[in-house]
């Protein structure tokens, strides 16, 4: 798989350097700006996942307000979740800002209730913002698990003015996405809640995993390993947490780890799934190996034919930073983003639209025997 370590050692070699330039900052920002522009100038396939949020039933209950405060005169205890959600009396919605026990909740300090209220009123407490995934980017349309087809996507403005102005249970009807207000992250909010627990599932386009260990490193390579199963003991190494999710290539007693290129290939490779010491790590796939040099190295989040492509834009980010022959290393990153953007078709039929989601399940209408593919 190509890896940090690979694209360092191409710019070495590309731009005739010697092991040295390895710890030069410009190749290394070369790199990092290279994947990073790559990556998110395309929604690539390889980027797609299949996301799931769960949505959280309802309370109803009463309760009295004063000062900012909700306190619970009936019903079950306050949910875990109210600290994230929204308390509905009447036609008044206010944000939940904390939850200090089972039977008091502290209301936002700006989208609060207007009065107190002395006498035990009936409320409803409901959560409507559910974070997305850390590595969120963009979102399709999203499906919940009763297959409500009357689902459709609104500005957050009108969101905000449905969510005051319906008090609508059962299954979604509209969503939206915004920042959500109890994380730095992007959260998904939907206006209409169910009265029971449900899953609601999207596909969305994440983030590639971030570089941080080159390989270079001296904590990356430090000390030898030995290789039992998928287990890795160590000697003299030092492995931690950050490391998980890493590459571990193995070389020879002699030998460290290089790209399949080079001189002294790795032999083997295979990612971190868990550290549990300095000396002691799990890899994905079995190998046996005694007291041999290792690299440990960050993957390159990416499909094989975005591979070029991310070559020769390092080259070109080098080339921009050194001020040395950038148009030419752009034409050929071009050429490369081309061919890379062809690559990314990976279904025959993919943009060929036939069936239609019914409430009823899948179907496909009736068309004219000349159809030709398209939109129904």
């Amino acid at each position: 798989m190509l890896t940090y370590q690979d694209l360092v050692e191409h710019l070495i070699t590309a731009s005739f350097g010697g092991p040295q330039d390895a710890e030069q900052k410009d190749i290394r920002s070369a790199v990092q700006r290279a994947v990073q522009e790559v990556s998110y100038i395309r929604d690539w396939r390889w980027h797609h996942t299949h996301g799931r949020v769960v949505f959280d039933a309802p309370w109803t209950g009463t309760v009295t307000y004063a000062g900012g405060t909700f306190t619970r005169q009936s019903g079950d205890a306050f949910p875990l979740y109210a600290a994230s959600g929204q308390m509905r009396i009447d036609e008044v919605v206010t944000r939940i800002a904390s939850r200090t026990s089972d039977s008091v909740l502290v209301a936002d300090p700006v989208i609060r209730h207007p009065e107190d209220i002395a006498s035990p009123v009936t409320a409803t407490l409901y959560r409507s913002f559910y974070p997305l995934p850390d590595d969120f980017r963009t979102i399709d349309s999203p499906i919940d698990q009763s297959f409500w087809t009357d689902f459709v996507f609104v500005e957050p403005d009108l969101a905000m003015k449905m969510e005051l102005s319906q008090d609508r249970q059962g299954p979604p009807h509209a969503w939206t996405v915004r920042k959500d207000p109890d994380s730095n992250r992007w959260a998904i909010q939907v206006i209409g809640y169910p009265v029971s627990v449900k899953t609601l599932d999207f596909t969305y386009r994440r983030s590639p995993r971030a570089l941080r260990i080159s390989g270079h490193e001296a904590r990356s390579r430090q000390g030898t390993v030995s290789c039992s199963g998928t287990a890795v003991t160590g000697a003299g190494t030092d492995f931690s947490q950050s490391m998980v999710g890493s590459i571990l290539r193995l070389g020879n007693a002699s030998d460290y780890p290089d790209s399949l290129g080079s001189m002294n290939p790795h032999i083997f490779e295979s990612k971190i799934v868990s550290v549990a010491s300095a000396t002691s790590c799990v890899v994905e796939d079995s190998f046996s190996a005694s007291g041999v040099k290792y690299v440990i190295t960050d993957p390159v989040d990416c499909s094989p034919g975005m591979e070029n492509c991310i070559y020769s834009a390092a080259e070109y980010w080098l080339a921009r930073t050194r001020k040395a022959n950038a148009d030419d290393a752009f034409a050929m990153y071009q050429r490369d983003l081309r061919l890379a953007f062809e690559s990314d078709q990976v279904a025959p039929l993919s943009g060929s639209q036939r069936i239609v989601w019914g409430t009823s399940g899948w179907r496909t209408p009736l068309q004219a025997d000349d159809f030709d593919g398209g939109a129904p």
